[in-house]
């Protein structure tokens, strides 16, 4: 009998982990459309100054419910809103970039788990962005196992999962930014972010560090928010750039729920950070923020959390 109970609780502890993480998080309220803008500030340019490819790389997902890593509902999103942005080209690429899709791009915005890469293709990655192409990584994009290869690709990306000292979980507290950089240019000096990310990772040198918040416990020890003493007396990074050679990196290990790509403050980040990358202005990617989230009494977001969606693609 003790073989069956424990039998059954493997199968509870894996169907929890299966249905997903930080279940109790919902998305932020409303904010109104004139706040926003206030943030985004004046707009000039209705498109990039050069015309702009950009690889959208993404995976499939297999363990977490419909609502978190939803990398092709994520992927589908972006590219019918970036096919709004004037001299832009959006291309879908599974899992890795050739080298001939990686010679085409300017930018590559990455939104999945990493396969095992070879050599070749840590050094096509590296030469790309050292020729000036840009790269904007998000959530899991920054894990890489075995832990060997967690330090080739934080040399890519500024910071890596380092396996069997990195840590994830949820954010508790609102996050400190750097709101003298242009991507957080127009923001107050924190800013809420409901959602999870890593910490403990390994870190480049040169990398700057535009956003960071104490960490709560690893893991699924706890699906509740925490009183503020059980957090860490230090922060760690959540948002943060790399330069390497000509290119430049923008990197957060946010991105957890799909709801996060329906935050308007997030979006605003993130293309903030494509045109970073890639050395152009903002403004072709601000109307974006507001697209198909905004109601009739000028309030953006979404209420719901987007979660146990029929026809999630896991393979």
């Amino acid at each position: 009998m003790k073989y069956i109970g424990t039998l059954i609780a493997i199968l509870i502890l894996g169907y929890f982990d299966l249905i997903g993480q930080h279940l109790y998080q919902l998305p932020k309220p409303l904010v109104e459309k004139s706040q926003l803008e206030e943030i985004i500030g004046t707009v000039n340019s209705k498109k990039p100054s050069r015309p702009l490819h950009l690889l959208w790389v993404y995976g499939y997902d297999g363990d977490h419910i419909a609502g978190a890593h939803d990398y092709v509902k994520v992927k589908d999103l972006m590219k019918e809103l970036l096919g709004e942005v004037p001299d832009l080209t959006f291309e879908e690429v599974f899992h890795f970039p050739t080298e001939a899709q990686f010679s085409r791009a300017d930018l590559a915005v990455m939104y999945l788990h990493l396969p095992r890469l070879k050599k070749r293709q840590y050094a096509t990655f590296q030469a790309f962005i050292e020729r000036g192409g840009g790269v904007v990584s998000l959530h899991e994009t920054a894990i890489m196992r075995p832990a060997s290869k967690g330090k080739l690709l934080s040399e890519c990306l500024g910071f890596a999962w380092n396996e069997g000292v990195s840590k994830w979980g949820a954010i508790f507290e609102e996050v400190n930014i750097n709101n003298d950089h242009p991507i957080f240019r127009g923001f107050p000096n924190t800013i809420t972010i409901r959602d999870e990310f890593y910490w403990d990772l390994y870190q480049e040198q040169g990398t700057k560090v535009l956003g960071s918040v104490r960490t709560g416990p690893d893991g699924e020890e706890v699906e509740v928010p925490i009183a503020e003493e059980q957090l860490s007396e230090e922060e760690s990074p959540m948002f943060w750039t790399y330069e390497l050679g000509k290119g430049k990196v923008f990197g957060t290990t946010t991105g957890h729920h799909t709801f996060t790509y329906y935050d308007p403050e997030f979006r605003i980040i993130l293309f903030r950070a494509m045109a970073w990358v890639v050395n152009e202005q903002p403004d072709p990617f601000m109307p974006l923020v507001f697209e198909g989230i905004t109601n009739e009494k000028g309030q953006v977001g979404i209420t719901e959390d987007l979660r146990y969606w029929e026809g999630k693609r896991r393979k």
